[in-house]
This record gives C-alpha cells, sequence and structure tokens, in this order.
C-alpha cells in the first residue's frame, strides 16, 4: 500500500474526479474541503501517465506495498514498502513507475486551516517554516530499528489517520485531526534536526523547471509554439528543449500532449461531450488527432479505456509509460501521416 498526502491553501491543485487512474475511492465527505482522503488501488501501467503535479501543499507518500518510483522537481528517488516520502509545498512532483503489478496508496489533501485550525501562531511557528525551506524539497523517511522515534510515529500516524477516515467510527473526525497533528509534529522534529542547507545551483535549475513544466500545465489548452514557451520562461528555444528533456526524459511537446491527455480524463470517462468537442476543449485540432494522441500516450483508445475504467472491459488496456519516453526516437510514418495529417501547423 502507498499513502499520498497533499497540503492545500483554500484551493485544489487536481483535477476533478480523475486522479492518476482508475482505482480511487473518495473516503471523506463530498463536501468536505478542508481534508480529502481517497484510497486508490493501481495497475503497473497506469503509472508514469501524470504531468507534474504542483501547489501550495505539502505531500506524503507512505509505502506499504509494492515500490515505485518518484521524481520531485529535477530529481528522481526510489520508494520501497514501509517507507516514506515528504514533498515540500511549491515543489512539483510525478509518479513515474511501478516495480509491481499493483499498488494500493491512499491520496489525503488537507488545507492550511485544517492544520493551523485558525491560530495563526501555530502556522507562523510549525507550518511557514518548513514551507518557506528552499533547501527542504523533499525528505525520505524509513522505519527504524530502535522503537517510537521521529520517523515511525509519522510512518503509524499517517497510516492511522488514513484508515480512521475509512472506518467512519463515532467522532472519527476528531482522531483524524490527532493523527494529522502528531504526524506533523513528527516531521517538524525531523526538519529542525537536519537543518537542511542546498547550493543555489540546485535551487535555480529546480525553479526552472518548475517554471518550465508550470508553464505547459498552465496552457495546455492553448495554441503554443517552442518560441512562446521559450519566451515565456525567459529562456532560448535550444535551452528549453535540451534542459527540459535532460530533466524530464521527454520533449517539452511530448510533456504538453501528457497534459492535455489528463486534462481530458473526466470528459472522456464520463462522456459528457463528443470527441470533437472534447478535443477542442483540450489544445486539439480534431476528433482524429485526439484519439491518435490519446492512443500514444494510453496505449489504447478513449472509448477502450472508458469501458475498462466503467467495469465494462475487464482487462487492462492501457500501456506502461516509458519514463524515459524522450530518450526514444519516435517511428518513421510513411504516407499521410509523415506529412502532419490530422496535425495543427503550429506543432509540426
Amino acid at each position: 500500500m502507498m499513502l499520498v498526502l497533499l497540503w492545500t491553501k483554500e484551493k485544489r491543485c487536481l483535477m476533478g474526479k480523475y486522479y492518476i487512474g482508475k482505482g480511487a475511492q473518495l473516503l471523506t465527505e463530498e463536501s468536505e474541503e478542508k481534508i480529502r482522503i481517497r484510497q486508490l488501488e493501481l495497475l503497473s501501467p497506469e503509472f508514469g501517465h501524470m504531468p507534474c503535479i504542483k501547489g501550495e501543499f505539502f505531500t506524503f507518500i507512505l509505502a506499504e506495498e509494492g515500490q515505485m518510483q518518484c521524481q520531485i522537481n529535477q530529481e528522481r528517488t526510489d520508494l520501497q514498502a514501509g517507507e516514506a516520502l515528504f514533498i515540500n509545498a511549491n515543489q512539483s512532483y510525478r509518479l513515474i513507475s511501478s516495480r509491481n503489478e499493483r499498488c494500493r496508496f491512499y491520496v489525503i489533501e488537507v488545507s492550511a486551516g485544517y492544520l493551523a485550525a485558525g491560530d495563526e501562531s501555530l502556522r507562523e511557528k510549525y507550518l511557514a517554516p518548513v514551507a518557506e525551506a528552499e533547501a527542504f524539497a523533499y525528505c525520505r523517511f524509513v522505519p527504524s530499528e530502535e522503537e517510537d522515534t521521529d520517523e515511525d510515529i509519522l510512518l503509524q500516524a499517517l497510516l492511522a489517520a488514513a484508515q480512521t477516515a475509512a472506518g467512519r467510527d463515532l467522532a472519527y473526525e476528531l482522531d483524524m485531526k490527532s493523527w494529522m497533528f502528531t504526524a506533523w509534529g513528527s516531521l517538524y522534529k525531523k526538519f529542525i534536526q537536519l537543518a537542511p542547507s542546498c547550493k543555489n545551483a540546485v535551487i535555480r535549475e529546480r525553479t526552472k523547471l518548475n517554471r518550465m513544466t508550470g508553464y505547459l500545465a498552465s496552457n495546455c489548452n492553448e495554441k503554443l509554439t517552442l518560441a512562446g514557451m521559450a519566451e515565456a520562461c525567459q529562456v532560448s528555444t535550444g535551452d528549453f528543449c535540451r534542459f527540459f528533456k535532460k530533466h524530464m526524459g521527454m520533449t517539452p511537446f511530448e510533456y504538453l500532449q501528457k497534459c492535455r491527455i489528463w486534462n481530458s480524463m473526466d470528459a472522456v470517462i464520463d462522456k459528457t461531450a463528443s470527441m470533437g468537442e472534447i478535443a477542442s476543449a483540450n489544445g486539439f485540432a480534431g476528433a482524429s488527432y485526439f484519439s491518435e494522441t490519446f492512443r500514444k500516450e494510453m496505449g489504447c483508445s478513449p472509448a477502450d479505456y472508458r469501458k475498462w475504467y466503467k467495469g465494462i472491459n475487464e482487462e487492462c488496456p492501457v500501456a506502461a509509460a516509458n519514463p524515459d519516453q524522450g530518450e526514444e526516437k519516435a517511428p518513421k510514418k510513411s504516407g499521410a501521416a509523415a506529412k502532419g495529417k490530422n496535425v495543427p501547423s503550429y506543432l509540426l
């Protein structure tokens, strides 16, 4: 099992009900905005298709079963069963791959108001120092051979908070908040002990990459050119391509298409519009090009994905994403495809 905790300030950073893949269940009340807990069970092929997630939140990933690889800003790290990963506010992350056939985990979104409970002194003393520490982008927690260490307390508290939400016993909200306070207390103690430091060059690289991925995510529904993207990120076109591919393992255009497919998932799953309308709303020139791109990213057609997601078909049609897809050369096309059929001219 794996657990992911997100901390947001007033607004959610994730899209609608679709989160990473098929097996997602909301454990808290739909009307509850201050804390949201989801339980997820994903197959290995479902990893790697998500773009970076970034917002004013704290993130914990707690692994109980399975092994996965995560990317935080420009760095990658593996996470094994029993370990936890903390990702600080305003740092981007994505789940790249799973080493096992399937992984189960929880996703918890917690607002600042939930943790501070209206007490500004708590926010300033225990939340702000962590959030504002540029050198504390992420931290890995591993179980200790000793008893009652801060690491073990944090691991146990996060899991208990998720299980409490799932059980919904009498006064579960109070127990859940207590566990979240316990987890944050252990994290804060670890933060003070580490007194992290970081080279300015690393921080500059991180800022540069997050500016690029953030711009593409925010403007992926628009008609974008390489020159326009580079200008918005204050770099040359050559630097934009080289830097992006080096740290993301794919070209800016490949990442742009990943963002567009990700954003289209709610409409694809619920079939709230025609393929043409979905394509237009997500930056594609037409339904055929959207379907072609969807198949390239997910390994199946939108219709096949929807049938599997809805439980009509049992066999997973999703193809595993290559964590370094940018390193592979696309197969040479012939005929109409080579001439860019169905591909908007501004993307050629």
